[in-house]
């Protein structure tokens, strides 16, 4: 009451502490620095294993101290570049090594390696170790040296064909032998030795690390990656100019097809990756903007008000910092990262639904209540008429609000920290914006009512005057479409309806049986188009090419020495954050009864390298049937070439040394040696792990046979062989303990894929159960629940079955939309069913009167909301990621069926089968219908807004 006396003044100080809230949530918005370990499961067992023994390497003894160690003697496969040549028109029936295609290979490749400047080549290369001169190590697997010398200066002039048809051949030739194929296999495509000339050739670039300043590659590498990502920035200009493309502000040039004098070529790298990345993250968040002009053109057009428009968006917009700041200051969570940014384009619909239910509410009350002039005030007249259309918001949108709230809470139990933490941001921007549609919103209606609608051509629509306006006219293109054709069509002729039924009932069976094939991914996640060069390049790399280096495939590490490790015990002396998760991730517990120098344990571990370099592996990821888990020669085995160094420099063997001899000469070998792997740039500091003077570990790395970057399925095969293994190795002897091991992001992202999976479900089973407890609550009749949910279960079926008849598998995108499928589904269902049940309310008895009651009254505000939904959802689908891409077609496809089940299915079945006055209601009454309010004659008003005429206050 007390805002219609006063609603300006109350309008004004809610307006200017809303605005104020917003800008000072500001202060806590921004992204944060994503981290290595932002998707990893760290709760994992696996992930457990790779920081203990993560930990494990940086607590050993340094063989040369920090400032004493070289920097960049390592080549790094992280930070590297893959170049693959083809024809321009892929033709197969031809060589490439031909002096044209050579010269620009080179040229290509002279782009990085003649780089100069500040962030030039010569900054990042890896240098030899040793020389204090600062060399750059030679580029030994690039393609174009292995013609033009590996001391090539990069001038690229042409060379004669009879030279390279000379050296082609030898190369191939030496391909019949194992060192050949060793080194010559790495470089050309596997039907070379066939045709006798090659089709696709390859190279590779390695950067050096760690950089100047850092202990190792994985010290800070977020701050080493942002250094490694200026190399690759400076390098684009020059490279794309050769090329003779560009970006532009609608498209990549990694969009576009690389070609130059006949010849393809493509190029990647983990760095080139993640600056692409940045860059068409920042492009693809530019189409917010169109979705949120695209809402507020909406909500103008439904509303006819400039002002109620403006609002809308404001309140809409104001949230998203608002639920940060209570996201990071309340909770806790630093992390927010591209993810979140995808809230926009849900809030959107969400709260101009919101809106759309109360200012469509306000309008029929304009119907419901007339008004008595000569013994009611305005003040009076416009409160009982908030005081209906209030109720029935606040209860409508509570419905929706909160079981889509509920849908990201279910997201927000995954183990996976960026879904989680997106799901209880997403939670807290749905209620932020529920509680400002029944609080501010209500405000902004009254002062439009008593003030802004009265100002001629000023915010509110040009066209004519509400005063001028029949109140019950129903003149909109929606409305004309219930009123002429929807309405008419079902309530004429059963048969319509029961058609209708019948098929969304079939093609419900149809697309939950295409969704249960619905499979977690069986390649690499996309994420760019198909035109873009990223896509299925690193599928070629390792799938159409005769060998690879070691670096291409997954090194395990299995450790004698290590029980786990303690999360609570850091060397910052801080707690492990979950939100923050590449700090301070704990630190390793060894096996204080591990004792390298029994005997015992000596010949478990000489056995347990035999075991692993012979041990056999069926999975397809190793070669099929007759494959191996180990690479040729894969295994490094410290004492075997201890054993070699004892006999040549002391003339010893093992067994004849004491305890304390042994240690010695250990220590001497660890300090003094290098792998034979690798005699220039490794080190057994890690492998040996003497801690304080004392061996805490020892360490047997191993290439195995696994491809980096493998699908879930193909890594779970190999994963169950490696558990098989560790059991073989565990001897149950005391001092050589319990074998821990790890690969890499290998096991780790194998856990984040199938969390994905698992969480979709666990988000079923908790949003169904949700969406029908809000049902009963919301409705309280158990026959329109019961409606309500098989709808919701064929609009995620529906969903699910074109995703995967579209070929697409579970992947990131799908497992989360999944999820929020239940929580937009349940919408229009809801709105429509609180509507048919309060038709009772309103005299309307048989189930064709509520039928009719529920689709004038609320019918135009379910279609203008899944315009809202859609829409903005819609923008997304001209992202260049396709992550966002999916998501826009989920979202589309998700408000889609949404409107067609509530539509052709859910009160189809209403119309038919009822329920009828009380029928299925939980609480129900004798003489009287239960929760039906006595009114006056004007309040029973048929479905097109007119009295019924008979006069009755009650059924």
């Amino acid at each position: 009451r007390t805002y219609s006396h006063d609603i300006c003044k109350y309008f004004c100080i809610m307006i200017w502490l809303l605005v104020g809230i917003m800008f000072a949530s500001f202060a806590l918005w921004g992204a944060s620095q994503p981290g290595e370990y932002d998707w990893t499961v760290s709760s994992h067992e696996y992930s457990k294993d790779q920081d203990a023994v993560a930990s494990a390497f940086k607590e050993v003894d340094l063989l040369v101290s920090a400032d004493e160690s070289e920097s960049r003697t390592t080549k790094s496969f992280i930070h590297s570049v893959f170049y693959i040549y083809e024809h321009e028109d892929a033709s197969t029936t031809t060589t490439i090594a031909t002096a044209e295609k050579l010269q620009t290979m080179c040229e290509v490749e002279a782009k990085l390696a003649t780089l100069t400047g500040a962030d030039g080549y010569s900054n990042y290369c890896a240098l030899i170790p040793g020389n204090p001169s600062g060399k750059c190590q030679n580029m030994t697997l690039s393609y174009p040296l292995l013609y033009y010398g590996i001391h090539h200066d990069w001038s690229c002039p042409l060379l004669t064909q009879s030279d390279i048809d000379t050296q082609t051949t030898t190369m191939i030739d030496a391909l019949g032998t194992d060192a050949g194929m060793l080194f010559y296999g790495f470089f050309f495509d596997k039907n070379v030795e066939d045709t006798t000339y090659p089709v696709k050739v390859r190279s590779m670039v390695q950067l050096g690390s760690p950089l100047e300043g850092y202990t190792s590659e994985t010290d800070k590498m977020t701050e080493q990656y942002a250094k490694y990502e200026k190399l690759f920035t400076a390098w684009e200009d020059p490279m794309f100019e050769y090329i003779g493309v560009e970006h532009t502000s609608t498209k990549s040039a990694f969009n576009q097809k690389h070609t130059k004098d006949g010849l393809e070529v493509r190029y990647w790298g983990f760095d080139i990756q993640q600056l692409e990345f940045k860059r068409v993250v920042q492009f693809d968040m530019f189409f917010s903007m169109f979705s949120l002009i695209f809402v507020y053109i909406w909500i103008f057009v439904h509303t006819g008000s400039f002002f109620l428009a403006s609002i809308a968006m404001l309140q809409i917009v104001a949230s998203l910092p608002i639920g940060n700041a209570i996201y990071k200051g309340v909770f806790q969570i630093e992390y927010f990262d591209t993810l979140h940014t995808l809230v926009i384009f849900l809030v959107l619909g969400v709260g101009a639904d919101d809106v759309f239910v109360l200012v469509d509410g306000w309008k029929q009350t304009a119907e419901l209540v007339p008004r008595d002039e000569a013994n009611q005030s305005e003040a009076e007249y416009l409160t009982k008429r908030m005081t209906i259309a209030y109720s029935r918001t606040a209860q409508a949108v509570f419905n929706t609000s909160f079981t889509t709230a509920m849908a990201f809470v279910a997201t927000a139990i995954s183990p996976i920290m960026p879904i989680s933490t997106f799901g209880i941001y997403a939670a807290l921007c749905i209620v932020i914006n529920y509680i400002m549609v029944i609080t501010f919103t209500p405000t902004a209606v009254l002062v439009y009512e008593t003030r802004v609608s009265k100002w001629k051509n000023c915010f509110s629509c040009c066209c004519s005057s509400k005063e001028e306006k029949e109140v019950d006219e129903r003149g909109g293109i929606v409305e004309k479409f219930f009123d002429k054709a929807y309405i008419p069509s079902m309530t004429g002729s059963k048969t319509v309806a029961i058609f209708s039924i019948i098929t969304c009932i079939a093609w419900g069976f149809v697309a939950g049986s295409m969704a249960l094939k619905l499979t977690p991914p069986t390649e690499q996640e996309k994420w760019f188009s198909d035109e873009h060069m990223f896509t299925g390049l690193l599928e070629d790399n390792s799938n159409l090419f005769l060998g690879g280096v070691d670096d291409q495939f997954t090194k395990m590490n299995f450790v004698y020495g290590i029980t786990g490790i303690d999360r609570d015990e850091n060397p910052s002396g801080e707690q492990y954050n979950p939100y923050i998760p590449s700090d301070n991730r704990g630190t390793v517990i060894f096996n204080d009864a591990f004792d390298i120098t029994n005997a015992n344990t000596q010949a478990d571990i000489l056995a347990a390298c035999t075991k692993i370099q012979n041990y056999a592996c069926d999975a397809k990821a190793c070669g099929g049937s007759g494959g191996a888990l180990a690479r040729p020669q894969g295994v490094t085995c410290f004492l075997e070439e201890f054993d070699s160094w004892l006999t040549a420099t002391y003339s010893e063997t093992r067994g004849g040394l004491s305890a304390a001899n042994f240690l010695t000469r250990l220590k001497e070998f660890r300090s003094d040696t290098k792998p034979e792997r690798d005699p220039i740039a490794g080190s057994w500091e890690q492998i040996i792990g003497v801690v304080d003077d004392e061996v805490k570990y020892v360490n047997l790395p191993t290439v195995s046979t696994l491809p980096t970057l493998r699908p879930l399925d193909e890594k779970k095969e190999v994963r169950d062989v490696v558990d098989e293994l560790l059991k073989e190795l565990d001897t149950g002897t005391a001092t050589t303990g319990q074998v821990t091991t790890e690969a890499g992001i290998a096991w780790t992202w194998m856990v984040t894929e199938q969390g994905l999976v698992d969480g979709l479900f666990t988000g079923f089973a908790i949003c169904f159960p949700v969406a029908f407890l809000v049902l009963i609550v919301a409705t309280k009749n158990i026959i329109v629940s019961f409606y309500a949910i098989a709808s919701i279960m064929m609009i995620v079926a529906s969903v699910m079955g074109v995703v995967q008849s579209m070929g697409y598998d579970l992947g990131v995108a799908e497992s989360i939309a999944g999820i929020i499928v239940i929580g937009f589904s349940v919408d229009y269902v809801v709105h429509l069913a609180h509507m048919y049940m309060e038709g009772l309310e309103d005299g309307k008895v048989t189930s064709k009167d509520r039928f009719v009651y529920a689709c004038t009254h609320m019918g135009s505000t379910v279609v203008a909301g899944a315009v809202t939904t859609g829409g903005s959802g819609s923008f997304m689908a001209f992202c260049q990621l396709t992550f966002f891409f999916k998501m826009a077609l989920l979202i589309v496809l998700t408000i889609f069926f949404s409107l067609c089940y509530a539509l052709f299915f859910f009160m189809p079945m209403l119309l038919l089968f009822g329920p009828d006055t009380t029928k299925g209601n939980i609480s129900g009454g004798k003489g009287k219908v239960s929760g039906y309010k006595e009114r006056g004659p004007s309040m029973a008003m048929n479905g097109n807004g007119n009295g019924n005429g008979n006069g009755k206050e009650g059924v």
